[in-house]
């Protein structure tokens, strides 16, 4: 047993193989987009550069998202808003941690429409 304990490699990551991703090498990042108001807004398009699976994800009617299979570290959310909304004033930041979630909070946009 300690002879084939002994042949495995070890990256400095502590994986036998130096080409496996694994599971703990991501985390995800869950927030709201909302109007200035604080209503939900729907259909916004949410991402980051540090996801591995979909660019986006689009937000439901509660205006929630979940970005899943992000890159540990930091990372800056991207909006982009359905019509008659701004994008957000500034970029938003968070810090991704191995096998957690993070979240993003309200990031708040401008509704653009005439409000009824």
């Amino acid at each position: 047993m300690l002879a084939v304990l002994g042949a495995l490699a070890f990256s400095p990551s502590g994986c036998a193989n130096p080409n496996f991703i694994g599971i703990q090498d991501f985390g995800y990042i869950v927030g709201n987009v909302v109007d200035q108001n604080g209503k939900p807004v729907q259909n916004a398009l949410v991402g980051t550069t540090g996801a591995s699976g979909a660019a986006a994800v689009s937000t439901g009617p509660n205006g929630g998202f979940t970005i899943q299979n992000v890159a540990v570290g930091e990372q800056t959310i991207t909006v982009n808003p359905p019509p008659g909304y701004s994008s957000p004033g500034s970029p938003i930041t968070v810090i991704v941690v191995k096998g957690q979630g993070v979240s993003a909070g309200n990031i708040v946009i401008q509704n653009l429409l005439p409000q009824t």
